[in-house]
């Protein structure tokens, strides 16, 4: 029984440093819940998603999803553009990737960026730009020309500059995402732990048809 007790000890402890691993190894993605509480007051009918980079940034890619609310439809895209409402992908690649949707009223979506730009090294601070504006039924820009919320993607992380109060902006717990390897240890510990218990308990039944 204290053999047992041993080996059980020894595959808990095993499987607490893959834990540990899992948790060291795995990469960070910033999330983002944006919304709209009130778009009749200020008349917002349409928001506009534009990606860009400057030469040699990193590869990114801003997913869009979670869509609630008034239903939301396409108006236009132009560049990396890929997905539906049910869930955008707009990449960096080049100066000018754009969404333009149309919206009926109270919504909000969650955005997140891929980690691919963490660590990158640039000549340049910043490599890559999300922005969001808003239009009204005019087609007319409302607030800041430069974007009503704006991402600044640089190798140590995402910078945000909120520039109008009619968009909510809130950071959703992050997301952990175990590397492959890290899987793949976890699995193992978890056979071994199998594997320890089944031969145990079948030396523990012959101790007791001995006795």
């Amino acid at each position: 029984m204290f053999n047992v007790q041993k080996h059980l000890r020894h595959v808990v402890l095993a499987l607490g440093l893959v834990a540990a691993n899992l948790t060291a190894g795995a990469a960070v993605l910033p999330t983002y819940q944006i919304g709209i509480a009130d778009t009749a007051t200020s008349d917002i009918a349409s928001i506009d998603l534009l990606f860009s980079s400057i030469d040699g940034a990193a590869p990114v890619t801003a997913s869009l999803s979670h869509f609630v609310g008034e239903p939301l439809f396409e108006l236009d895209r132009t560049g990396a553009v890929s997905g539906t409402t049910d869930g955008f992908t707009i990449g960096n690649a080049g100066s000018y990737n754009d969404l333009f949707l149309a919206v009926g009223g109270p919504f909000a979506f969650y955005l997140n960026f891929s980690e691919d730009f963490l660590g990158f090294a640039s000549n340049f601070d910043s490599n890559s730009f999300f922005s969001i504006a808003l239009y009204d039924s005019n087609s007319n820009l409302i607030g800041d020309p430069n974007g009503a919320l704006n991402f600044s993607l640089s190798k140590t992380g995402v910078v945000v500059t909120s520039n109008s109060s009619l968009l909510s902006l809130t950071q959703v717990n992050a997301v952990a995402v175990p590397e492959p390897a890290d899987w793949a240890l976890m699995l193992i510990g978890l056979v071994f732990m199998v594997y320890l218990t089944r031969r145990n308990g079948r030396a523990i039944a012959r101790l007791l048809a001995a006795a």
